[in-house]
């Protein structure tokens, strides 16, 4: 078989591709072919697919490779189309790999999807607003229940933190914080800084249980109740809100719904157990600023969720130890428990029948759970 006909299977592949991502490859207003541009040594080239906003612009150039080509080595081929043409993004792929390419910011990387055209005019519409974090006001004090509630020191580091990451083109990033100490207040609050800036507009919440949606729905409508939001739900038809709030189980059945560019921001509550096996691809489809959420110490954390966060020596992005909280008496310290009951310690005789301890404790007793339970708070 020749190269032209394994470039032109990719190609076939590669229309599919667009079409689960929203475009028609057959409607010359989307998607252009044979795009003729300026090569870098000033002759003529030609760029195999341009897209088009809904204006006409040209939102993006995909340079197209036959498949045993690696479609990154197409960088160099593909930028001075993308220049010439003054479309902001590149695509890079061989009907299976596809390379996503904000050639003004990032470098080249690897996306599950095709962005659809909502998806890249947005990104567009943001970076000529976009402002520096640093200029957008942490608050003093936020409204939450009806009640005043001001913004703690370390939560004020914490956001300065992930602002900094933000500047530094970091896009993955890993926040500890205890039980108790406003986790999710803290986060509504820089998810409205990073929309404010033009970082974000799309956000996903992930959490692993339905109590935990509920409570994060709950802050969003409270503290972010200028921006649309919806609990997506396995019999709830998709939304265009702002904020899509979902539980992981949900999600890992839906994704394929949403393109890789669907959303800016995707935090991921309880975040160390939302990273393993088929779990992860909830996350990693989406082409986002990755925030996790843990209030499990790191020194119990799998290495696998620092790895997944790109976080250096085993430790998060930020952490609030425990021990500090208390120091700082944001929490009550915690004593151990003492007391065991009647039936355990000496057995019990109920209607002539007598209940063993040592029986009760091997059939009743949860070993997991007495190791992660093994004290309460005050």
């Amino acid at each position: 078989m020749s190269d032209f006909s394994k470039e032109t299977d990719a190609r076939i592949n590669i229309d599919d591709l667009l079409r689960q991502a929203g475009w028609n490859p057959a409607d010359k207003s989307q998607v252009m072919t044979e795009v003729s541009a300026q090569m870098a040594d000033g002759g003529r080239g030609r760029a195999d697919y341009v897209l088009l906003d809904q204006r006409g612009r040209h939102l993006a150039v995909i340079e197209a490779k036959k498949r045993a080509i690696e479609p990154y080595v197409a960088k160099n081929q593909a930028l001075p189309y993308a220049q010439n043409l003054q479309a902001p993004f590149i695509f890079l792929s061989n009907g299976e790999l596809i390379y996503f390419w904000d050639y003004q910011n990032d470098d080249a990387r690897i996306v599950n999807s095709f962005f659809s055209r909502r998806d890249l005019e947005r990104l567009v519409e943001m970076r000529s607003t976009r402002q520096p974090l640093a200029t957008i006001e942490i608050p003093e004090y936020y409204t939450r229940q009806g009640e005043t509630r001001f913004v703690r020191p370390y939560q004020k580091e914490t956001m300065q933190a992930m602002d900094h990451a933000v500047e530094l083109g970091k896009r993955r990033f890993l926040l500890e914080l205890p039980t108790g100490t406003g986790k999710t207040d803290l986060i509504c609050l820089q998810l409205k800084r990073l929309i404010q800036s033009g970082y974000a507009e799309k956000i996903l919440f992930l959490v692993d249980r339905e109590q935990l949606a509920k409570q994060a729905l709950e802050a969003i409508q409270d503290v972010l109740n200028q921006y649309g939001s919806y609990w997506l739900k396995p019999s709830v038809i998709r939304q265009e809100q702002q904020i899509t709030v979902c539980l992981l189980q949900t999600m890992i059945s839906r994704y394929q719904e949403f393109t890789s560019g669907y959303f800016d921001v995707v935090v991921a509550d309880e975040c160390h157990r939302s990273i393993y096996g088929i779990w992860q691809t909830a996350l990693t489809h989406f082409d986002a600023f990755h925030i996790g959420l843990t209030a499990t110490p790191a020194a119990y954390i799998e290495r696998n969720t620092f790895d997944f966060y790109n976080c250096r020596n085993e430790q998060p992005d930020f952490s609030y130890p425990i021990q500090t909280a208390f120091e700082q008496k944001y929490l009550v310290p915690y004593r151990f428990a003492t007391g065991i009951t009647e039936i355990i310690a000496e057995g019990a005789e109920v209607d002539d029948v007598y209940y063993d301890p040592a029986a009760f404790e091997r059939k009743w007793t949860n070993e997991a759970s007495n190791r992660l339970q093994h004290f309460r708070l005050l």
